[in-house]
């Protein structure tokens, strides 16, 4: 009889709207699937209790579409997952104060993260959004690999290993200002609280994962306070452009930037700004290959980057929210 053997680790402390609805979305069974269980959940843990004063109780992420993923303005709109590339050595921070857009406040202690993380982080929040927070969530690497659009080498289990690792072992502070009439939010934590995983598989092809997330993560996904993002768009993409696409997602209608601002707010360590000019340029051109943006423009005189994002459909989920007015 075969034995399993888990390992675990634990962390320390706008443009012109088509507004029609998407071939083949339809998310509401999902919905209705996933609230029943949520009450099957509620009836097994609270026998004797109001079941509905129990399902109130609940914490879980949006039920956004398979197309997108989720991530919070304040994550994509600054340098917590930078831009900088595999041959560049991580830092390690204690407290850093992250650059980002104004309405934001991050601080980091731990080593630092890059868009791959991202993926990866955006990847469990996915799976997680399907049943309570804090509740584990089960996958195997080779489908989260899969997923990431990673090969299936020794590895790429490594360095998804790593990755889970270092999104464990971090503390980030948010706090976001409040919108009219809502209060300043918060939330400090590690972006995966804890997580094991198989350690008998198979040429470390089948490795089994549990990852579990804060509960209180859930105050950066507020209706406006977070971004669905496509997944196909971003998958096709290196870092530079994969940071730019996540920072234009939230904007609906793209204001000007100067390019040193871009620069600070996706972590580069590109240290000479002409370069980085350079492979900004780059990064856009790939941006509307891929149909996210239609054009762009750094104004010569004043060193302004604008983009023009490319009109978007509107997903049934963006009507059930009532996100579908026309601006």
């Amino acid at each position: 009889m075969r034995r399993t053997v888990w390992r675990s680790a634990k962390s320390r402390a706008s443009p012109v709207v088509d507004e029609t609805v998407e071939d083949g979305m339809s998310p509401v069974p999902e919905v209705i699937k996933v609230a029943e269980r949520l009450r099957e959940s509620a009836r097994a843990k609270n026998a004797g209790r109001d079941v509905s004063s129990v399902f109130q109780e609940v914490v879980q992420l949006p039920l956004w579409e398979e197309r997108v993923r989720g991530l919070p303005n304040s994550f994509a709109r600054s340098a917590l997952f930078t831009s900088a590339n595999r041959s560049v050595e991580r830092e390690n921070f204690k407290r850093r104060k992250i650059a980002t857009l104004r309405g934001a406040e991050i601080f980091y202690t731990g080593e630092e993260l890059r868009q791959d993380d991202g993926d990866v982080f955006l990847q469990i929040v996915h799976l997680a959004r399907q049943q309570p927070l804090g509740d584990v969530v089960e996958f195997s690497g080779y489908a989260l690999l899969k997923d990431l659009e990673w090969t299936t080498s020794k590895g790429s289990y490594e360095r998804l290993r790593d990755s889970i690792n270092r999104l464990s072992s971090t503390t980030v502070l948010v706090k976001t200002d409040g919108s009219a009439g809502h209060p300043e939010k918060g939330f400090g934590g590690s972006l995966v609280r804890k997580f094991e995983w198989n350690a008998d598989a198979e040429r470390g092809t089948s490795q089994c994962w549990r990852i579990w997330l804060e509960p209180e993560i859930v105050v950066l996904f507020g209706r406006d306070t977070y971004t669905r993002i496509d997944w196909a768009q971003r998958l096709q993409l290196p870092p530079l452009a994969k940071w730019l696409h996540q920072f234009y997602f939230t904007h609906e209608k793209p204001i000007g930037y100067k390019v040193e601002t871009i620069k600070t707010l996706c972590g580069s360590r590109i240290g000479v700004l002409a370069k980085f000019r350079y492979k900004l340029r780059e990064a856009l051109a790939l941006l509307v290959e891929v149909g996210f943006i239609v054009s762009y423009d750094i104004d010569s005189r004043t060193d302004i980057l604008n983009v023009v994002r490319a009109p978007r459909r509107i997903a049934l989920t963006d009507v059930i929210e009532g996100k579908c007015t026309k601006h």
